[in-house]
C-alpha cells in the first residue's frame, strides 16, 4: 500500500514534553525529603546525624516499595484498560488500590511501632547511632500512611493529564519540608524526631492536595466503593512489582553497601557515600522521571496496538534521557568541591562524582527498557533487569573492588554497564525466540507488527486544518481499497474524519496537531482521532440539540456508527467511531 500519510509525532512530542517536567518534579518530591533532611541535619547535628539519616533510608524505601507496588501497579492497569477503552474497569483499579494502600499503611504503622527498636539496632549494627536511627524510624512508621498513599495521586494525576496539579503537589511538599525542618530542628530542637516529622507532615500535606486536585472538575478517578477483587489485586501487584522490587532492591543494596563501604573506607568513606547517595537520589528525577513520563502512554498504546506511537515515545525518552543525564554528570563533577565544603567533608569528591555521573547516563537507558518491559507486559524481564541494576550488580562490584581503596567508587559505572549488557542480551533472546512463533517481534522494542505488515491499520498525523483533513480523507481511499472496502464504507470513514475535525477544530482551536488511525480489523472497522486540549466530546454536544445545523454531520455519523467511544486521558481527547464492515459485493464480514 503506497500512501504519503505518515505519523509525525508532533502531538506525542508536545504531550510528552508537557508531562515530562511535572513527572520529574514528582519523582524529585518522592526523594527530596531525605535530601532536605540530610542538609538540615548535617548543619544542625553534624556527620553523626547525617549518617543516622542515611542508615534509616531502608525503612523509607520499604514504605516507598509498598506504595509503588500497589499504586504504581494500579496506574499501569488503569492505563491498559484505558487503551482498551474500558474506563469503568480503569476506575475500579483506582478504587481498589486506594483501599489496599490504606490497609497496608495501617499494618506498617502497627508493626513498625512494635518492632522499631530491634530494627534500629539492626540498621545501625548496634553501635552508637542506634538511638538516633530509632528516633528517625519511629516517626516514619507513625506516618506510614502518608508515605504509602502519596503514590496514588502521583500516578493518577498523570493519567488525567493534570500536570499543573502534579507540580503544585511537589511544591507543597518541598516548601512544607523546609519550613518544618527549620522549625523542628533549629527552633524547637527536636533532633531527628523533628527531621522525620518534617518529612511525614510535608508528604501528608502534598498527598491531601493531590487527592483534592485529582477529584476536582470532570475526572475519571473519584473515590468510591468497589468490591474487593483478588484477581484485580493480583494484577496490580504483578504490574507494580518491577517498580516496587526496584525500591526493595535499593533498600537491600543500601544496607549492603553501607556495610561494605564502612568496612573498606571507614567513617570518612561512609560520609562520602552519604553525600553520593544524596546526589544519586537527586538523579532519580532523570533516571525514573524520563521513562515514567511515557510509561502510562506506552501501556495504553500497547493494548491499543499503536506501535508507531510506542516507537515515537521511546525515541523521545532516549534522546531526552541522554541529554539530561549528560548535563547531570557535568554539573556534579563541577560541583564536587563545593559539595565537599557544604557537607563538611575533607575528602576530594571529584572522582566519586565522575563515577556517579557516568552511572546515571547508563542507568537512565537501562530504566527506559525496564519500564518498556513493564508497559508491554514482560514483567519477568522487567523484574530481572531491575534486580540486577538496583542490587545484584552494584553489591557484587563493590565487593570485588572493596580492597582497592579510592577505586571502590568504580562500582557505580561498572554495575550500570553490566546492567545494560544484560538488558541487550534479554532483548536479543526475546526477539530470537519470537521468530520461532507465528508472531515474530520486531527490533529492540519487541513489538508485534503483524497489523502493520498486513496493512490493517494506518496511523498518520495532520495539522489542525480543514484543508489537510479533506486531503487526508481523499488519500484514505488507497487504504480502503487495500482492505476490500466498498465505496459506501470509504465515504463513511472520510466523512467521519472531516466532520469530526470540523467540529473539534471549531470548538477547541488551541490544538495544533491531530493523530488519526484508520483500521480494518476483524469485526472492528473505523477511525480514531487523538488531539490535545480541553476535554471535549462532540457527540455529547450534538445530542443536546439535534436540529443544530453545525452538528448535522456529527448526527449523521452517530446514526451510521455501530459504536462511538470518547475518553479523555493524558490530557488528550480520543474519539473512536466503529462502523459495520462490508465488502465491495455488499456482504458483511
Amino acid at each position: 500500500m503506497d500512501t504519503d500519510l505518515k505519523q509525525d509525532g508532533r502531538l506525542l512530542k508536545s504531550e510528552y514534553m508537557r508531562t515530562l517536567f511535572p513527572v520529574m518534579f514528582s519523582v524529585l518530591g518522592a526523594v527530596i525529603n531525605t535530601l532536605i533532611d540530610s542538609v538540615f541535619v548535617s548543619q544542625r547535628l553534624g556527620s553523626a546525624g547525617l549518617a543516622a539519616v542515611n542508615l534509616s533510608m531502608p525503612v523509607y524505601l520499604i514504605l516507598c516499595t509498598a506504595g509503588s507496588l500497589i499504586a504504581g501497579g494500579a496506574s499501569v492497569c488503569s492505563a491498559r484498560e484505558a487503551g482498551r477503552e474500558n474506563m469503568a474497569k480503569s476506575q475500579d483499579y483506582y478504587r481498589g488500590a486506594f483501599f489496599l494502600c490504606a490497609a497496608v499503611s495501617v499494618l506498617f504503622t502497627v508493626c513498625g511501632m512494635i518492632f522499631c527498636r530491634p530494627l534500629a539496632a539492626f540498621l545501625s549494627g548496634g553501635g552508637a547511632l542506634t538511638e538516633q536511627v530509632y528516633s528517625y524510624c519511629l516517626v516514619t512508621f507513625i506516618g506510614a500512611g502518608a508515605m504509602v498513599m502519596m503514590y496514588m495521586p502521583y500516578g493518577y494525576l498523570q493519567l488525567e493529564g493534570k500536570t499543573r496539579a502534579m507540580s503544585v503537589t511537589v511544591i507543597i511538599m518541598i516548601a512544607a519540608d523546609i519550613l518544618f525542618d527549620a522549625l523542628f530542628l533549629f527552633v524547637l530542637d527536636f533532633g531527628l524526631y523533628g527531621a522525620s516529622a518534617a518529612s511525614v507532615l510535608s508528604v501528608l500535606a502534598a498527598t491531601v492536595y493531590g487527592f483534592a486536585a485529582l477529584g476536582s472538575g470532570e475526572s475519571n478517578y473519584r473515590p468510591g466503593f468497589v468490591k474487593p477483587d483478588m484477581r484485580s489485586f493480583a494484577e496490580m501487584i504483578r504490574y507494580g512489582s518491577p517498580g516496587a522490587l526496584g525500591n526493595l532492591f535499593d533498600a537491600v543494596k543500601l544496607l549492603a553497601l553501607n556495610i561494605i563501604i564502612l568496612a573498606a573506607l571507614g567513617e570518612e568513606g561512609a560520609a562520602v557515600w552519604a553525600v553520593l547517595n544524596s546526589f544519586s537520589e537527586l538523579s532519580l528525577m532523570i533516571v525514573l522521571g524520563v521513562p515514567r513520563a511515557a510509561s502510562p502512554m506506552i501501556s495504553a498504546c500497547h493494548t491499543a496496538r499503536e506501535n508507531g506511537c510506542i516507537r515515537i515515545l521511546t525515541g523521545l525518552e532516549v534522546k531526552t534521557g541522554l541529554i539530561m543525564s549528560a548535563a547531570f554528570a557535568v554539573v556534579t563533577a563541577l560541583c564536587s568541591r563545593a559539595a565537599a565544603v557544604f557537607f563538611g567533608l575533607g575528602s576530594d569528591l571529584l572522582f566519586p562524582m565522575i563515577c556517579l555521573g557516568v552511572s546515571v547516563m547508563l542507568s537512565v537507558l537501562c530504566n527506559i527498557w525496564e519500564k518498556h518491559f513493564n508497559s508491554i507486559g514482560l514483567i519477568a524481564e522487567a523484574n530481572v533487569a531491575s534486580g540486577a541494576r538496583c542490587c545484584v550488580f552494584p553489591v557484587a562490584a563493590a565487593l570485588i573492588l572493596a580492597g582497592s581503596g579510592a577505586k571502590l567508587w568504580l562500582f557505580l559505572p561498572l554495575s550500570a554497564l553490566a546492567s545494560a549488557v544484560l538488558i541487550a542480551v534479554m532483548v536479543r533472546v526475546g526477539a530470537a525466540r519470537s521468530r520461532r512463533t507465528d508472531r515474530p517481534l520486531s527490533g529492540a522494542l519487541l513489538l508485534d507488527d503483524r497489523l502493520e505488515r498486513e496493512n490493517k491499520i494506518l496511523d498518520f498525523s495532520i495539522a489542525a486544518d480543514m484543508n489537510e483533513a479533506c486531503d487526508a480523507a481523499e488519500k484514505l481511499k488507497t487504504f480502503c481499497a487495500a482492505n476490500e472496502m466498498d465505496m459506501k464504507m470509504t465515504m463513511k470513514l472520510g466523512l467521519a474524519i472531516e466532520e469530526l475535525l470540523n467540529v473539534i477544530i471549531s470548538r477547541t482551536p488551541e490544538i495544533g496537531s491531530v493523530d488519526i488511525r484508520a483500521f480494518a480489523l476483524e469485526g472492528s472497522t473505523g477511525v480514531r482521532i487523538r488531539c490535545a486540549g480541553a476535554r471535549y466530546d462532540p457527540f455529547r454536544d450534538s445530542g443536546r440539540d439535534e436540529d443544530d445545523e453545525f452538528f448535522m454531520g456529527i448526527n449523521m455519523i452517530n446514526k451510521m456508527a455501530d459504536a462511538i467511544v470518547h475518553k479523555y486521558i493524558f490530557g488528550m481527547n480520543l474519539i473512536t467511531v466503529l462502523f459495520p464492515f462490508s465488502r465491495p459485493d455488499g456482504k458483511e464480514r
